[in-house]
This record gives C-alpha cells, structure tokens and sequence, in this order.
C-alpha cells in the first residue's frame, strides 16, 4: 500500500499529510524511505504545525526552521512519553523560582538569576538586589523600610514579580521588567499574606489572597488587579469573591490570565459536604482585566455524578493548561476514585475545555432526581443539586488504568503510595501523567538508607481512526476485517461530539533512572539523598524542580534540579553514563573548518605557482577543485549532524546546532533515539563556554556601596548584567543519550 501512495503526486502528498496530526504525520514518514524524502517539504511542515500545533511555544517563537521545529516537538514528546529525558542536571542552588515559557526565574546568593531556555543558554541575566533595594527604601509608618529577602513569585511575558519581606514592616510586591531598560513598574504594599498568590501577563497583575470575611466571618478571596503600564489599580477596591468556594491552591482551586481575561475555578460549591446530593460542578469566575467595574458572576460547569464513586482527597490536583493545537483554555484535574463504589482506586485526569462548557447559573437546574426516594430528607437548608450525566469523549478521560484491568500493566507496574509521591502533575498535550516518586536504597559505605528520586510516567497513544468492521471479508488469501472510520460518539441529544471519534491506547508506565544508573546521576536527582519537600513545574522544556537539603545550615537555598525532555539543550561539562564528557560536535565542526581552509589555501598557492610557470588562469583550474572541496565538505559535515537514524525528519540538524555526540556501542542508552542529538545553539556566535574553578556563586556585592541601574562607576559593578550560568559553573550534568 505504501508504494501506491508514493506514486502519488506531490500536492496530493502535501494535502494528505497537512490534514494529519503531529504524531500521524511521524508515523507516516516511517512508513518507507521514498515517503519519508517527500515529506520533508519545508511547506508541509509549516502547515503541519501551523494546523496542529501553532500555540506551542516553540512554534510562536519560530527560532528554527518549521522541519526542526516539527522534530523538536516529536523528540520531547517522545522523550517525556517513554520517560527517557536527554540530560539532567543542576541548574544552580536557589531559595525561590519560576518557570514559565521556557524561562527560569530564581533567587540565589542575594541576586535574581534569569536563564532562557530558548536563546543563549550559556548565560544568564543577573541582577543584584540593589536594583530593588535602592528605590524600595521607603518610609512605613515613619521608618525606613529595608528589604530582608526576596522571593520570586511569578513570571510572565517578560515581567518577573518579586514579593520582598521588610520583616515587620509588611512586605512589598515589585514587577519588574527584564527588558533593557530594566525598570520596577509597580510597587504595592501587601498587608495580608494568607494563601497568596500572583498572575499576571505582560499588562496586567492579579494579586490574591484568602483574607477576605464573608457575613459569617469565613474566609474569601481577595483580588487587586493592577495595570502594569500605569502602575495604578484598575478597580477602585479590591475584589472579594463571594460564594467562590475552595481555599487550596492547585487541589481545590486554581487561577490564570488567558488572553486579557481572569479566571478562576473551584471543584468545592459549599464549605462542608452535603450529605444528601447527587451532582458535583466547577464553580468558574471570569472577568476582563481592563473592566474597572467586572461582574463577579458565577457560573457552574458539570464536573461529576457522585455516583461514580467517592473520591481520595490526597491526590487532588486542578490547574490550567492550553490546549497547542487550538489555543483553547483547559481546566485539567485529577481525582483518585474508588470508582462505581468498587475496592480498587484508579487516578484518572479530567478535561474540560472552557469554551464548549455549558455555563449555567447557580438558580438553575433540579435539586433532585424525579421520585427519588432521597429527596424526602432535603429541607430549605439543603444545597443539593441534580442533573443528568454528561458524556465524555476519550480525548478528554485519561486513566492510569482501565477500569476492567486490561492492558496488562497495573499488576507489572509498581505504585507508589502519596506519602512516596513527592509532586504529581499531567501534561495533557502530551496526554502523560508525570510523577516524581520516591525509593530508599542503602547505599555501601552508608549505615542510613537514602532516598532516590525518580521519574514516573504513564502515558497513552492515540490510535487510528480506522476500527475494524463487525463482517469480514472473504478473499483467496482467507478471511479479513474490513476497516471503517471510527464513529463519533453522539451527546443526549443524538448530536455528534467533538472529537468524538477519537481513541486512546491504554497506558503504558515508564520509571526513570533504572537502580542500575551511576550513583552521580542519582545525587543529582535528589542530593545527598535526602528529597525533602518537593516543589515542581512542568514546562515544555521539561520539569524543573527544588529538591535536597538545605544547601548550607540555616540557608534557605536548595538545589534546582532540571530534567530535560529537550533535545536541543546541553552544555559543555556534562558527561555520559560512563563518566566519558560529552563534548559539543561544534568543536569538531570547527576543526574540519579550519582543516579545509588550510587545504584551500595550500591548494590556491600550489595552482597559483603552476599558473604562474604554466601561463594558465589559476581561477579556472581551482574552481572545479573548490566546488568539489566545498561540496565534499559539506556532505561530511551533514554526516556528522545528521543522525545514524533512517527517520531524519525526527530529528533536527541546521548548520547553527552543536551536538553531543553518542557512542554507538554504549549499553546504557536505550530506545530509537540513542543516535546523535542535536543540541541547537540559537546564538551561534556565542563561543562554548569552557568549564573553570569560578566561583560557583557570584560575588555578593557591599551594601553600603552606591549601586548604578547601567554602567556603574569606575571599579563598581553594574546592578544588571550577563554571567555565566551557574549550570555550566556547577558543571554537574548528566547527559543520559
């Protein structure tokens, strides 16, 4: 069938694989060598992204060509899936951070250290805390308030937010922008603290917290919006939002900007249980935030019936995510359920996309099922509600396990209970759920067992839209099934679902590092083997993470863990599993050019000598040389990028990247991708930065000195600037390929 389709013409191609997916269009381009060469169009691949993934980061940022980009998406994906990250390392030591689109924000040695994952990685923007200290020295009450510490508190769009403690002075929240010139753009005071929190965009700033007092003195949330361009409050007063329910941030509430709108989203409708009730809902807030006067309605979105099954609480997780392929906002939460009342308890995440949710007011709907015996006990004080249960489509139902223990990996796979689960997330894009665990080995020589972070993840694969027919056919090879487009599932009403159509494999659990891996990778993951309390981010990158000890006695720095899924990321000091050091491919690149222009000019004095004796024009006697030299040159430089495997569309190769090369006999990579990966370089004038005995942190500067936002004075060092990043100081890296 594959040579039919080669046969086809090219438009006919490039039609057929625009209209598949990113992981479809892979398996397409698998299928034979010919298919593959015609799929490497540069059209096709930016109408593939552009149709499927034109909200990823990686897209918007168009840092790479669209095949690159393309193989960049499919290698992380990949990565993350079968939980096989390229490197790991540590990032630097920080007491706060944040990481958000692709930049890493965080607070190490009195100074704000920003690393962009995306564009030169081999420094980072440094500020000092004189750049915050100078202009927050303000009066309060009558003293002069001065900064004890800084946390980091969020990170958007080249905004950073710090939240500064002024001990018993209250504390101070600071926007500052990254960009040059950088510039404080609001300062608010802060006089409640209780579960706060910070969103904010390139424009505006929410700043929250659970201080408010309802009529019967519980608590509520409280929002100040602020404009960031004039630095003022966009409302005249704060706003409290009343009957929003749920006080836990990331379990049983969450919030987000998307696209110039606040949202807000609670899985809890009253402060305790009804215990006569039958349908469970979101509470949702949205409102715009340039509206000086919003409507703080709430709206309800059907979450569940409690007749599924009662639910385990320890492993409630609710956030927000965006869906790459059509930039909708997501409300992602997993649940652990006993699921129909049975004994076995199965975590499964739920989606539901805002804009096709149906929004209903509070008034609305049955407090109970028609002659349902049960609604003889409700009275006036009752809040129960009732409605009937909503379908789900596969797209939007993600089990760890099928109910009916098939797929053969639940009793293969080991669990961990929540105590040994440090920090659980879901990547929905992905669609993988992403944990990271906890296992105690004794290692020799020590008498207290330590504690080894790992990697855990159960994904899935969509399958095709092909399922088999219920009558077969008959032919003189024997019987077949005949293949049929998989039917949509239909809603209450008979209508057709969106993404109805759409199957899921069963999920399949990878743990990484095996207990095999060197003990230097495993004291990376979790140092001096003690994991202490984990606080995770996942990004597209991969999972940044603060985890370890303390790293001296009485400091509240700890170590920044970074587990790459990216393949384009790495740096000069990593080494393999072997303890051999991973060097970049562009040292050697750089040697065969320099190799060839020796030979060049070798070849032009020899030809210029014989022209001169012969009376022949050297030009027309080196050209054909040259041409042969360049384009010889070139092949073996593409060699030399290109990877040992035949699917060159799934990984990327410019003349701007610089590799880590792998050694083909190594038996401890694992997978279809142990070929050469490309780590990309997106500044490639930036020189690769040798591994020195710098100090690991920068030097901290004296208080009492004048501090300058530019160039400072003579002998003074500038409040901002570019340094090193203090992973390629640590130079403690791993890459695992």
């Amino acid at each position: 069938m594959s040579s039919r389709i080669v046969q086809l013409p090219f438009d006919i191609l490039h039609q057929i694989a625009t209209k598949l997916d990113i992981s479809s269009f892979e398996k397409l381009a698998q299928t034979c060598k010919s298919l593959r060469k015609h799929l490497q169009s540069h059209q096709t691949a930016k109408h593939i992204l552009q149709t499927t993934s034109r909200h990823n980061l990686w897209v918007q940022l168009a840092l790479y060509g669209p095949r690159q980009t393309l193989a960049r998406i499919l290698d992380s994906q990949s990565a993350l899936q079968r939980a096989e990250p390229y490197s790991a390392c540590i990032i630097g030591y920080a007491s706060s951070f944040s990481y958000n689109s692709g930049i890493l924000c965080y607070m190490t040695a009195n100074a704000l250290r920003i690393l962009n994952f995306n564009a030169r990685r081999d420094t980072e923007k440094v500020f000092d805390s004189g750049l915050f200290t100078d202009p927050a020295r303000l009066q309060v009450r009558g003293v002069t308030a001065t900064i004890r510490s800084i946390q980091v508190q969020s990170y958007a769009d080249g905004v950073v937010v710090l939240l500064c403690d002024l001990g018993l002075l209250d504390q101070c929240l600071l926007a500052v922008k990254i960009d040059q010139p950088i510039r404080i753009k609001m300062r608010a005071w802060i006089h409640a603290t209780n579960k706060l929190f910070v969103r904010n965009n390139g424009q505006f700033l929410v700043l929250g917290s659970h201080s408010a007092r309802n009529a019967h003195n519980r608590r509520e949330w409280l929002l100040g919006v602020y404009n960031l361009d004039t630095g003022k409050p966009v409302t005249t007063q704060p706003l409290q939002l009343r009957g929003f329910y749920g006080s836990e941030i990331g379990s049983t509430v969450c919030f987000t900007i998307h696209e110039n709108e606040f949202y807000a989203v609670t899985s809890q409708t009253s402060y305790e249980s009804e215990e006569v009730d039958w349908t469970s809902y979101y509470q949702i807030i949205r409102f715009r935030l340039d509206d000086p006067n919003p409507q703080l309605t709430i709206k309800l979105i059907w979450r569940r019936q409690h007749l599924e099954g009662p639910i385990n609480d320890a492993w409630n997780d609710l956030g927000f995510q965006v869906d790459h392929s059509t930039g909708e906002l997501l409300v992602v939460e997993g649940r652990k359920e006993w699921l129909n009342g049975g004994s076995q308890s199965i975590r499964t995440y739920y989606t539901q996309p805002i804009r096709r949710a149906d929004l209903k007011d509070l008034r609305d709907g049955l407090r109970h099922p028609p002659n349902d015996s049960l609604s003889r006990t409700l009275d006036e004080y009752s809040n129960s509600r009732w409605e009937e249960p909503l379908m789900r489509v596969d797209r939007y139902v993600h089990a760890e396990f099928r109910a009916d223990g098939g797929g053969g990996q639940q009793a293969a796979t080991k669990e961990y209970v929540r105590g040994r689960t440090k920090w659980n997330g879901y990547s929905f894009n992905a669609q993988a759920f992403v944990d990271l665990v906890t296992d105690e080995v004794v290692v020799e020589g020590e008498s207290k067992p330590q504690q080894r972070i790992k990697l855990r993840v159960a994904s899935r694969q969509e399958l095709s839209p092909l399922a088999g027919d219920d009558t077969t056919t008959t032919t003189a090879r024997g019987s077949s099934m005949a293949l049929v487009l998989r039917k949509s599932r239909r809603d209450r009403e008979g209508q057709e679902m969106e993404d109805g159509e759409r199957a899921f494999s069963p999920s399949s659990v990878s743990l990484w590092p095996p207990d095999d891996a060197p003990q230097g990778l495993h004291e990376i993951l979790c140092p001096k083997g003690r994991a202490g309390d984990v606080t995770a981010v996942l990004g597209d990158e991969g999972i940044v993470y603060m985890a370890g000890p303390p790293r001296e006695p009485g400091s509240t720095e700890r170590a920044l863990v970074f587990v790459c899924f990216d393949p384009t990321f790495g740096f000069q000091g990593m080494h393999h599993l072997d303890g051999s050091p991973a060097k970049p491919r562009s040292e050697e690149k750089k040697r065969k050019i320099e190799c060839y222009k020796l030979d060049e000019k070798g070849q032009s004095d020899h030809s210029r000598s014989g022209s001169q004796n012969q009376g022949i024009d050297s030009a027309l006697t080196d050209l054909p040389k040259k041409l042969k030299l360049e384009a010889g040159l070139k092949q073996e430089l593409e060699a030399g990028l290109r990877p040992e495997r035949e699917d060159a569309i799934s990984s990327p190769h410019t003349c701007d990247e610089q590799e880590i090369s792998v050694p083909q006999a190594s038996g401890l990579a694992q997978g279809s991708l142990l070929a050469t990966t490309s780590i990309m370089s997106p500044r490639p004038e930036l020189p690769v930065v040798p591994p020195s005995p710098t100090p690991l942190l920068p030097t901290t500067l004296d208080p009492n000195r004048q501090r300058s936002r530019g160039h400072g004075k003579e002998g003074e060092r500038p409040a901002s600037r570019r340094e090193k990043a203090m992973c390629i100081s640590i130079h403690q890296g791993f890459w695992t390929r």
